[in-house]
């Protein structure tokens, strides 16, 4: 028997998972084209180009995808009359089921790749105790990667990505050169993620054996530049095409940082026309730190801007405790953020206004930040990010604790006050622990809830926005991936609403199209991806 007689079929999927035995090839077979030829993809196309828009939910839509891996078109009308041309010339059109989406593949812009090893653990110390996160963590996990022993966690981590649908990422290796190298045969090994990745930058105030010299950071740094460039020239990817592995210029944090180590990684910026990125604002231990050692700037992102480490492109993380002006400077210089909602939970205790940010013209992507965030699944980090625009609409009376922002009348809430090192504090670290307004929360007892909502509120589906297309802009690749439009990149995933986690049942409510999106968008894991693809070829 064929997998087509099985009376679960819908389109070429069987939706018993294989109970029937006839499902697994038929269904492996289907989501395959032959590689280096033109194929279509007939279904629910659906994408996010914008917050408040979603397509290809209204009807079926068609894609056609180059041998080279390009979008060549969309038909989002007459889509089965296409299909049908086409297969009458001999093009493979992929036929989804009816509980089937195509979705662009997800982007994670901040994601610890040499942190996987202790994934899920640590989130309940603070960031910098000396036995904190970094401190117990994130120093000998990442310390202990070496040429022997980085390309076990490297794949893991790979494969963990690719399995929950990310298909690009901004990554963070280790210090260690030969360490952060493994990641890049790893990548090119496995066709994918697309990573930007960073040698991380640090040469004060780590431990002893993982703190570098200056000197021998700022040589591995541009070492692994050329390097990691190299890697991806002899790929010979198609022209315009995004790169497979490219470097990220990574100072750790300014705590870690010495002003001529980031004076030299912003010439290196500059001399490779790198991406840089770090860490911003994360947290108020993180801020009085910083503030205490480069008194001289006004604000973190002022004082990553005198050493050239704030330029197009370039990305931080967090951004959650800004002081007034901080945003502006980033939209200046063209940097973007990246929202990581979990770890924010845990170490900021803020969560950032995202529909501001965007509106103010910063653009913004989501990290799931392994492993300050406890899962490597965008669609977790999506979740996050909607309830963290939930917190933000809180309404708190007036003297509650919680308050803080504009209209706090100068007192900010016991989680709020920022500690200074001890000895005199600088001015700043003054202004910063006093600070009462800025982007944080914006208090304002007047606001009604309409307002509120209207100030910070996100969807999920602004949430796959967030996974996809402002990923991709925040990365410097809008052009090319985050949503289906001719010219662009075919990297995607295939999503199916079955069970065990997204129920079916016969004469069920809640069966629409733009149901079943939410049901997966809400309770989908791995186990509703059926395939991923980056640049055309299927990776999943």
């Amino acid at each position: 028997s064929t997998a087509q007689a099985c009376p679960c079929l819908s389109g070429l999927t069987c939706r018993c998972r294989g109970a029937c035995g006839r499902a697994g090839l038929a269904t492996q077979m289907a989501l395959s084209p032959p590689a280096g030829t033109t194929y279509a993809v007939l279904g629910h196309i659906v994408d996010a180009p914008q917050l408040d828009v979603v397509r290809g939910l209204d009807e079926p839509s068609l894609v056609v995808v180059s041998g080279s891996g390009e979008i060549e078109s969309v038909h989002r009308a007459g889509a089965a009359d296409a299909a049908a041309s086409l297969e009458a010339s001999g093009v493979t059109v992929i036929r989804l089921g009816q509980r089937d989406f195509l979705v662009p593949g997800f982007i994670d812009c901040h994601v610890h790749a040499s942190q996987w090893a202790y994934m899920g653990t640590g989130i309940d110390r603070p960031l910098m105790a000396d036995d904190g996160f970094l401190a117990k963590y994130a120093f000998p996990a990442e310390s202990a990667l070496n040429a022997q022993t980085a390309g076990e966690v490297y794949r893991a981590a790979i494969d963990d990505m690719l399995r929950n649908g990310t298909t690009t990422a901004l990554v963070w290796g280790s210090a260690r050169l030969d360490a952060s190298e493994e990641y890049v045969k790893a990548v090119v090994e496995r066709g994918g993620p697309r990573s930007l990745i960073g040698k991380v930058s640090m040469d004060r105030h780590c431990p002893e054996g993982y703190v570098e010299t200056t000197a021998q950071s700022l040589a591995d740094t541009e070492a692994f530049v050329l390097r990691t460039k190299a890697a991806n020239d002899a790929l010979g990817l198609p022209a315009g095409s995004p790169p497979l592995v490219a470097p990220a210029i990574t100072p750790r944090f300014l705590p870690t940082c010495t002003a001529e180590l980031l004076r030299g990684l912003g010439a290196l910026a500059e001399k490779h026309d790198c991406f840089v990125q770090s860490h911003l604002s994360e947290s108020c231990d993180e801020l009085a730190f910083s503030s205490s050692l480069f008194p001289g700037f006004r604000s973190d992102a002022a004082a990553f801007a005198a050493f050239g480490l704030l330029r197009r492109p370039s990305l931080m993380a967090h951004c959650v405790h800004l002081q007034p002006g901080e945003a502006e400077l980033l939209l200046q210089h063209g940097c973007a953020m990246a929202h990581c909602p979990t770890s924010n939970f845990f170490f900021a205790k803020e969560a950032l206004p995202v529909r501001q940010m965007l509106q103010l013209g910063v653009k913004v992507g989501l990290g799931t930040d392994v492993a300050g965030g406890y899962s490597p699944a965008m669609l977790v980090s999506l979740r996050h990010a909607v309830l963290a625009s939930k917190t933000l609409q809180f309404r708190r009376a007036k003297g509650c604790v919680f308050q803080c922002g504009v209209g706090a009348a100068g007192a900010l809430s016991p989680q709020r006050e920022c500690p200074v090192p001890s000895g005199q504090p600088s001015k700043r670290a003054r202004a910063t622990a006093a600070r009462t307004e800025g982007f944080g929360v914006d208090f304002d007892p007047a606001a009604d809830e309409a307002t509120l909502r209207d100030r910070h509120n996100l969807s999920h589906t602004d949430g796959l926005h967030l996974a996809t297309q402002a990923g991709a802009d925040a990365l410097g690749f809008g052009g090319s991936l985050g949503s289906f439009d001719a010219g662009k990149r075919f990297d995607a995933v295939v999503w199916a609403a079955e069970g065990p986690n997204v129920r079916c049942y016969r004469g069920g409510v809640a069966e629409e199209p733009s149901d079943l999106l939410h049901k997966l968008l809400t309770n989908g894991d791995d186990r509703n991806i059926k395939a991923v693809y980056i640049g055309g070829r299927r990776v999943v």
